[in-house]
Formats: structure tokens, C-alpha cells, sequence
């Protein structure tokens, strides 16, 4: 079955794939020691079982996030992220005066927008799924390929974006100065009697870098142990052991910060998305994304680069698949250096249904 996979079909592949799965002849709840999964996962992270990581894999112990404190209303840093929350929601920072950050980072919807890829200017469909903003702060660079290396840089790019906003900065800053009320909160916020594009990307990171909240995941490695179920501490086991996910979400943030390729880029197919490639000209980088932070993951369906995966179920039927199957139809295809390469991270989990049910509800935690 696994062979006869290709990442073309994956979409079908994963929701049909519970049907063969097998089932647990009994709910998995204690370790081989016999020790019960929550008492073990009670005690402090310092004590829990050692996750499953690959050999030269750098990862970090999970742990609370810390979040940092929120300033002070009226202080300067408050004014800066007040006036970054106005421009988020405000159109006026696009070409038609009709797009804002906010349509394609909804905060009802996750901070995302909830479709596979977003549409911009006069409905122009881009070719990624918008991430969810929330975690935005997390990464060490930003858009799925990594090519802005600050949430300054990030910041600015939709904006003049043809095929998102639009606009040209020029102008939009014109708009802000002659505006009848951003003259004055630029002034408060950094006492600068200009407008500039630095500043608007100030005020849009610092916004940004303020909406992260605490998880239940957080809060159960804080001591709140009732905000976990019985299900959703298997899953944790899964995560952290069989279905080795801390090879790349681990830390705080979940999230290695790294780039990966899944087997979905769609080689030579209208799908086809050379990820990181497109930055670094390396062909070691065709088809590898960011690796995003899980927090909130629940609220931000579809999935992956593409929003090929419509829920966290397929997403965790996917990986127990080992990801999805490029393999070249030709030999032109075989010889082409560019022919991208499936991580070796990846490989078949072998979950059976309860597990896979375990880990979805783990994720949901998250």
C-alpha cells in the first residue's frame, strides 16, 4: 500500500487511509514499566521519558512558554503595539483599499483565513496557505521559505505584494501622513513627525509579537494537571516517543525553526512549489518548508505549505504514511538534479487507530 502512494494522491491517500488501520487491542495508558502515563507525566519535564530523536538531530526539552509581560497602557511600548493592532486591521494599507493584514490573518479563524491558499488584489489566488500570525514570533525567519529573516522584513512584503495587497509603499505611506488620525499615533508612539516604512514595520512586529497565550500543554507543565485528559496524555507519549515528532517540533515553541521537505512539492505537477530552493539556489532545499511552531494548531485548518490537508487527522495519517512519495516518472525526471529529495526524517509510524486518535487529541491541546 505504502509504495503505490504518490504525494499527487496523498489528499485521498490519508482519507481513506483509516480504514485499514488496525486497532489497539487495548488503550495504551502505561509505560512498559507499568507505570500509569499520568502519574509519569505529573512529575516534573526533567523526569519524563526520554523523546525518540534521531541520531545528529539539535533539539530543546519541551517547557512552559514564557510569554513577556504585557507594558504598561500609555508606556511607549504599549502605544507602538496599539497603533501595529489599528494598521493590521486597516485597509488602507492596500492597493484597493479593500485588504488588510487581518483578511488573511483572522484572528476568528486561528490567525489564518482558513482556505488552502489566500486571495488577494482583484482575487488573485497566491500559492501558499496563509500561517497563523499567532506564532508568528517564534520563528527565526519568516514566510514558508524562510526569505524574510525578521517580522520587520515580513511585515512589508505582502503589502507591495502584486498579488496580495498591492500597494506601493510610497503611497501608502502618502495616506498615512494625510490621514486624520495616524500623523498623531505615529507621534505618540515613536515622536517622529514622519511617517516611514520602518516605523509602520515596527508598529505591525510589535502588534505581532504580542498576541502568543498560553497553551493547556503550557499549563499542564505548570502543575494544572486536569486540563490534560487521559487521551490527550497518550498523545503526548506518542508525540514525544513512537511518532517522533520532537524531531522537528520540539522546544517551547515547537518548532525546530528548520526547512523540510514532506514530499509535497508537486514536482513537474500545477501544484509544484520549489520551497527554500527559491531563496537559497541549493538544490538540497528544493521542496523544504518551515517547520511551523504546533502551538494553537487546532484553530488554523487547512495544513501544510499548500493547505492540501484539511484537518489534523489526515495531517497525523500523512506522517504515519511517512509523508507523501515523489518518485520520478522518467529518466529525464531521474536525472534532473532538482528532483527534490523526501527528509529522512521521515518514515512509517505504524499508529494504529486509538493512537492516531491520541495524538490528534494531544494536538488539539496544543
Amino acid at each position: 500500500m505504502l509504495k503505490k502512494i504518490t504525494v499527487s494522491r496523498v489528499a485521498v491517500a490519508v482519507s481513506a487511509a483509516v480504514l485499514l488501520l488496525p486497532t489497539a487491542g487495548a488503550v495504551f495508558a502505561q509505560t512498559s514499566a507499568g507505570e500509569p502515563l499520568r502519574a509519569i507525566y505529573q512529575k516534573p519535564v526533567s523526569e519524563w521519558p526520554a523523546p525518540t530523536i534521531d541520531e545528529g538531530v539539535e533539539w530543546s526539552e519541551m517547557a512552559p512558554l514564557q510569554l513577556p509581560k504585557r507594558p504598561e497602557k500609555g508606556s511607549k511600548e504599549h502605544l507602538i503595539a496599539a497603533l501595529g493592532a489599528k494598521l493590521f486591521d486597516d485597509p488602507i494599507l492596500s492597493k484597493s483599499g479593500q485588504i488588510s493584514c487581518q483578511s488573511c490573518h483572522n484572528r476568528e479563524l486561528g490567525w489564518a483565513d482558513g482556505v488552502k491558499t489566500s486571495f488577494g488584489h482583484d482575487r488573485q489566488r497566491g500559492n501558499r496557505n496563509a500561517p497563523a500570525v499567532i506564532t508568528a514570533v517564534h520563528r527565526p525567519s519568516l514566510f514558508w521559505d524562510g526569505r524574510a529573516a525578521t517580522l520587520e522584513e515580513q511585515a512589508l512584503g505582502p503589502i507591495e505584494n502584486p498579488i496580495e495587497m498591492a500597494a506601493e509603499l510610497d503611497k501608502v505611506l502618502e495616506r498615512l501622513s494625510t490621514h486624520d488620525v495616524y500623523p498623531e499615533m505615529f507621534f505618540d508612539a515613536f515622536a517622529a513627525n514622519q511617517i516611514s516604512a520602518d516605523l509602520l514595520a515596527v508598529a505591525l512586529a510589535s502588534f505581532e509579537r504580542g498576541l502568543e497565550r498560553k497553551t493547556r500543554l503550557d499549563l499542564f507543565m505548570e502543575g494544572r494537571h486536569s486540563v490534560l485528559s487521559d487521551s490527550q496524555i497518550r498523545g503526548l507519549h506518542l508525540f514525544r516517543t513512537k511518532a517522533r515528532c520532537m524531531n522537528c517540533h520540539n522546544g517551547p515553541a515547537l518548532t525546530d525553526g528548520k526547512f523540510h521537505n514532506l514530499g509535497l512539492t508537486y514536482f513537474g505537477k500545477p501544484l509544484e512549489d520549489l520551497g527554500r530552493y527559491q531563496v537559497t539556489n541549493d538544490p538540497k532545499d528544493v521542496g523544504a518548508f518551515a517547520t511551523p511552531s504546533l502551538r494553537h494548531i487546532r484553530n488554523s485548518a487547512p495544513y501544510m505549505h499548500n493547505g492540501v490537508i484539511s484537518s489534523l487527522r489526515k495531517v497525523v495519517l500523512l506522517y504515519n504514511f511517512g509523508g507523501g512519495r515523489e518518485r520520478p516518472r522518467t529518466k529525464k525526471e531521474a536525472a534532473d538534479p532538482l528532483f527534490p529529495t523526501h527528509s529522512n526524517l521521515l518514515q512509517p509510524l505504524k499508529l494504529n487507530r486509538t493512537e492516531i486518535e491520541d495524538l490528534v487529541s494531544f494536538l488539539e491541546a496544543l
